[in-house]
Formats: structure tokens, C-alpha cells, sequence
């Protein structure tokens, strides 16, 4: 029943279910956006959780040393949301390998930021004796939104690329920008957090 609590749970499930599902679909939409093979854009995509291992536990050390939790939340919120803005608006005639890998640097970096702040939160917020349960219900809604947005991603994939049999042709604009939308909201939240 703490807000503090539930705000971070919401964090929680909004963060991962804009980083997780997306990458299904990443590969993909890489592959549609530059006109490359799959093998080639899994590549690009693969530079993704090497960049946020690296960075990680220097994030995880500077908020053990200075704290500032809440605002890597926000920031790692508002990068998440360039990044999936990248992938949804830039024309196809700016959108190259550079700037693919730019933005896929950036979700790296907010991949980092996020987990570094949240997940040591919870000690703070929750008496030891229910720590297990805290963290278990974190668990419980995040799954949520991982089992229900590559639902909602592949309906929307479908609605919006009515006529498309190729998957190597789709649209993923609609796709990202509900992606987009859920760092907006989980930038909300860690306003309200702060």
C-alpha cells in the first residue's frame, strides 16, 4: 500500500515492457527500416546489452556513492523515449546504419541507468521481513506487461500493415511510438517519485 512502493512497481512495468518486448521486434523493424538482412540487424542490435553490461555497475557505484536515484530514473526514462522516437520518426532518408546505431547506444545507456536506480530502491522502501514479497510483486506486475505488449505490439503491427505479407516490409511507426509513449508515462512517474 506505499505510494513510493507502487510508484516504483509502475516504473518497473512500464520501463521493461517498452525494453523487453521491443526487442522482438527490434531485429525486425531494423531490418525494415534499412533495408538489411536479418542476420545484419540482429548485429546492430547485439551492440545493445554489451554496452548497458559495461556501464551497469560504474551507474550501480555512483548511486551507492552520491545517490540520485530518482533523477537516473527520469533521465533513463527520457533517453528510452528518444530512442524509441529515433526509431519511429526519422525519415528513411536520414535513417542510416549510424544513426541506428546511436539510438540503439542510447536505449543501451538507459537500460543501464534504470536498473542501477530502481532495483536498490526497493531495500529502502520495504522493512527486510517483507522484502521477498516486495520484490515478488515487482515481479508479478512487470510480467505483466511482458506478456501483454508483444500482444499489443503484434496487433498493432497487424492493423497497421493491413495488405503487408512481408514481415521484411512493415511499418513500425505506430509500434514505436507506443513504445515511446511508455518512457513519457514512466517519465511521469519518476517526476512524481522525485
Amino acid at each position: 500500500t506505499s505510494k513510493t512502493f507502487l510508484i516504483v512497481a509502475g516504473l518497473c512495468v512500464l520501463y521493461y515492457s517498452a525494453i523487453f518486448p521491443f526487442q522482438k521486434f527490434a531485429a525486425n523493424m531494423l531490418e525494415c527500416r534499412l533495408n538489411i538482412s536479418s542476420t545484419a540487424a540482429s548485429d546492430i542490435f547485439s551492440y545493445f546489452p554489451i554496452g548497458a553490461m559495461l556501464l551497469t555497475p560504474l551507474l550501480g557505484s555512483f548511486i551507492d556513492n552520491k545517490g540520485k536515484g530518482a533523477s537516473m530514473l527520469i533521465l533513463g526514462a527520457i533517453l528510452m523515449f528518444c530512442c524509441h522516437l529515433i526509431f519511429a520518426l526519422v525519415p528513411p532518408e536520414y535513417f542510416t546504419k549510424p544513426v541506428a546505431y546511436t539510438a540503439i547506444v542510447i536505449l543501451g545507456v538507459s537500460f543501464s541507468l534504470v536498473p542501477a536506480a530502481l532495483w536498490p530502491s526497493v531495500p529502502k522502501l520495504v522493512e527486510n521481513r517483507y522484502l521477498g514479497s516486495a520484490y515478488s510483486v515487482i515481479f508479478w506486475i512487470q510480467n505483466i506487461g511482458l506478456l501483454s505488449f508483444p500482444i499489443i505490439i503484434g496487433y498493432v503491427l497487424t492493423a497497421t500493415n493491413i495488405g503487408v505479407t512481408d514481415p521484411r516490409n512493415y511499418n513500425y511507426t505506430v509500434a514505436m511510438l507506443i513504445f515511446a509513449s511508455l518512457g513519457i508515462l514512466a517519465f511521469l512517474l519518476g517526476i512524481w517519485l522525485k
